[in-house]
């Protein structure tokens, strides 16, 4: 019963740590908005604190023994249940977040990450810290109390890791599309009270061994008796540290390299991330129950085969078929961190040295993240996505510990590499100016050109370098000569004319047949015509042809004075300014903006005829600033990806929207989406803001010589306080004379063709605005959102 006791009291531990950091960050969303600097902030905050509460459980069991360091946790646990007492009695919650402390946009980075910090602190610092303490700290404890299975106490880190990945999962899946934020708050405070009396019973089980006299199966009493400490006289060696350090973080940073990779180049789906970590999470889970050394050895020897497959597929951009692209990236990942961590396993120390043991363990889990999260963007800016692939290669060297003198690096070895080096770039060189891929992805032999092309560039080189696996060092030069070789390949997106990679990831601008194209991992956020002189014409989902170029032909001049919009992309909306307009663009990647501003890429901005300015940072807090009523139309395209931030689709969203629309005002809304079916719950928004607003919805399939002009197919909704405000949109009997953005787009068509220009007839708009049909579900809130309950069901589109 007393393992089962510890084995209980840290899966409750566990799933409430990983409870409370999605709970926060919930909390603060809709308070001080998605810029990265706040993410990483959190991040930092949660990661240190999870450290601090390792070298606690470290320093004070070293220091105070067992049995006087199991007392004085008691008073850190009553100090818990005292800061949830006073937090209730004046905030009303548990979890206390007080606007007043967040930090302003204009504050510097310094003073907002501080008083972030302390906002987090103050909210949820104490219980963190504490539920922070429980894996080291609870084996400890278990290790002294004379049971049989002391000796070895590290199978109760399995435990912990699966209480990790309960609260991994049950948030997303049970508690978020449940419970309002007000009852997760008191479900997370009730939970930790329940953790509480566990850890106390277990801390009863530690004292009452030490009143007895009973010492622990190593034959050190609790207290630190002379035969404790002569062992601890031998101090750990560095070399040894250095490798858990090093086995930590590289699958910490592994994971979050094919979480981004994964969510961003092959499919932006919404809880994908949740994969990736919930593999990581059961990998600790495998190594530290009894982990057999055959399974152990068989996954050191598949893992690098599979390796060399993610390689292959990020060389040649392969994104088809996903399920088995996106299969074999977990699959490698998941074999990195059985490998990794089951090395860590074998090569723990005694219990004596289980919370040094779990401290340099935390500490290398928290250099991987914060490289990947903090310093790549930095140091990678203009290179891209670096950390995924050399986190591979360093992963091609880590295997099963073998003291095979072969395995050592030679000077042979290390010239095999460069021949390979040089095979591989000169393949890359030849075959991109031999095998030409159609510019267009339909055209009928393109993917027999793509498919030629990289089995050429790098299927020889990639089985050479399999040819040298055997020696782990030697294998990974080998990788990483073929990933070099890669970098000389120009076509994997068009022509790249500019890449750029920051917090929020990596952009490209390309060259692409006719098409100058902005991408963002698979999405493609705008684009302009390279062969037509003169003001460009807005592409894809703003083409003049679809509902937004509707929506302004429909519109009188006289209601169109100010405009909105939410996203700035290339700026192709901006085509559809009149002199005498002023548009606001709402932006939060700063890549976005240079790009959009560039000339040289995108003349959407530059060529604007109203007065277009572009405001930084995260949209909804930004839009509480203008004056109420200031926004004739309001265009919203920051949640046309896959992965929406929810916060800018919520009640509280929606009030403030209308609250800054003119009287007759437009809200326009980009609802494409592969996973999530939007309309629907737009339209229960709608309804249940008081006055009820006037919906419409149109779903633009773009004709097949629309689509070689540059349309795309796009989902769009309209807001309005009334039916009336949008009948000069919706009213499809009748017939509409070109606008003037129409007249001079057709002047520059025409004088492309060299044909002399002549005054459109009158047409018809093929777009048609329909009713969305109201169906049963929740309203989104800001303390309230279940993403599950949106997802698309199969066979719809």
């Amino acid at each position: 019963m007393l393992a089962v006791l510890y084995a209980t009291t840290l899966f409750a531990g566990a799933a409430l740590l990983f409870l409370v950091q999605p709970l926060v960050g919930k909390l603060l969303l809709p308070l001080v908005g998605g810029t990265p600097g706040v993410w990483n902030t959190c991040m930092v905050f949660f990661q240190s604190v999870l450290l601090v509460g390792y070298l606690y459980a470290h320093r004070s069991t070293g220091k105070l023994g067992v049995r006087r360091q199991a007392l004085f946790h008691l008073l850190l646990l009553t100090a818990v249940a005292v800061s949830f007492k006073a937090a209730i009695a004046t905030t009303g919650a548990p979890v206390p977040v007080v606007p007043s402390m967040l930090p302003d946009d204009q504050d510097s980075s310094v003073l907002m990450v501080a008083q972030l910090g302390l906002t987090v602190g103050i909210a949820v610092g104490l219980p963190f810290l504490v539920l922070s303490t429980t894996s080291p700290l609870l084996q400890r404890w278990f290790a002294s109390t004379g049971h049989p299975a002391a000796r070895d106490p590290y199978f109760l880190y399995a435990a912990s890791n699966a209480g990790s990945l309960l609260g991994l999962l049950a948030y997303p899946l049970l508690i978020e599309p449940r419970l309002a934020l007000k009852h997760q708050q008191w479900v997370f405070a009730g939970g930790v009270m329940g953790y509480i009396g566990l850890v106390v019973a277990c801390s009863f089980t530690v004292i009452r061994n030490a009143e007895r006299g009973t010492e622990g199966t190593q034959g050190q009493g609790t207290e630190g008796g002379p035969e404790l400490r002569a062992t601890l006289a031998a101090p750990i060696a560095v070399s040894r540290i250095a490798r858990w350090v090093m086995l930590a973080a590289l699958p910490s940073s592994l994971l979050l390299g094919v979480t981004t990779h994964v969510s961003t180049d092959l499919a932006p789906v919404p809880l994908l991330w949740v994969v990736p970590l919930a593999l990581y999470l059961t990998s600790f889970i495998l190594v530290f129950a009894r982990w057999p050394d055959g399974v152990h050895r068989f996954v050191g020897r598949v893992t690098p085969m599979l390796l060399l497959f993610v390689v292959l597929t990020l060389l040649t951009n392969a994104a088809e078929p996903l399920a088995v692209v996106g299969l074999l990236h977990m699959l490698a990942f998941f074999g990195v961190c059985l490998v990794c961590h089951g090395e860590m396993a074998k090569d723990r120390p005694p219990a004596e040295y289980l919370t040094a043991f779990y401290f340099w363990m935390s500490f290398g889990g928290v250099l991987g993240g914060l490289f990947n999260a903090l310093l790549a963007p930095i140091l990678f800016a203009a290179v891209g996505m670096v950390e995924y692939p050399l986190a591979l290669v360093l992963a091609a060297a880590v295997r099963p510990r073998s003291d095979d003198p072969e395995e050592r690096l030679k000077g042979a070895d290390v010239a095999l590499v460069l021949v390979l080096l040089a095979l591989s770039v000169g393949l890359v060189l030849a075959v991109q100016h031999l095998v030409r891929v159609p510019t267009e992805p339909d055209a009928p032999d393109a993917l027999t050109s793509r498919l030629l092309r990289g089995g050429l560039m790098f299927g020889i080189p990639g089985a050479a370098a399999f040819a040298l696996v055997r020696k782990p060092a030697r294998y990974a030069l080998a990788l990483a000569a073929i990933l070099v070789a890669g970098a000389f390949d120009t076509g994997h997106f068009g022509e790249t004319l500019h890449k750029e990679r920051n917090f929020f990831g990596v952009i490209r601008v390309t060259r692409d047949g006719k098409f100058i194209k902005l991408i963002h991992g698979t999405t493609l956020h705008g684009q302009q015509r390279a062969d037509e002189p003169g003001p460009p014409r807005p592409m894809t989902y703003y083409h003049q042809k679809g509902p937004v170029g509707h929506l302004f032909a429909s519109l009188p001049p006289e209601r169109v004075k100010t405009v909105g919009v939410v996203g700035l992309g290339t700026g192709a909306v901006a085509a559809y300014a009149r002199p005498g307009q002023k548009w606001t663009f709402y932006e939060i990647d700063p890549a976005v903006v240079r790009v959009a501003r560039d000339t040289n890429y995108f003349r959407f901005l530059s060529d604007c005829q109203g007065e277009c300015d572009v405001v930084l940072g995260d949209a909804r807090r930004h839009l509480t600033k203008p004056p109420d009523g200031c926004y004739d139309v309001i265009i919203l395209d920051g949640f046309c990806s896959d992965a929406i931030p929810v916060h800018l689709l919520t009640r509280e969203a929606i009030a403030l929207y209308v609250s800054k629309l003119a009287p007759n005002g437009v809200i326009a809304m980009h609802v494409s989406n592969n996973h999530l079916d939007l309309p629907p719950l737009i339209r229960r928004l709608a309804d249940d803001h008081n006055p009820k607003l006037a919906v419409r919805y149109c779903h633009d399939a773009p004709l097949d010589a629309e689509r070689a002009d540059g349309k795309t197919e796009s989902q769009w909704m309209l807001l309005a306080r009334s039916d009336a405000d949008l009948a000069p949109v919706v009213d499809t009997s009748r017939t509409l004379g070109p606008s003037p953005l129409v007249q001079t787009l057709a002047a520059a068509s025409a004088s492309v063709a060299g044909v002399p220009w002549t005054r459109p007839a009158p047409y018809k708009f093929l777009v048609q605005w329909n009713e969305v049909p109201l169906e049963d579900g929740p309203i989104w809130r800001d303390d309230f959102a279940n993403l599950l309950r949106v997802w698309k069901k199969r066979g719809t589109e």
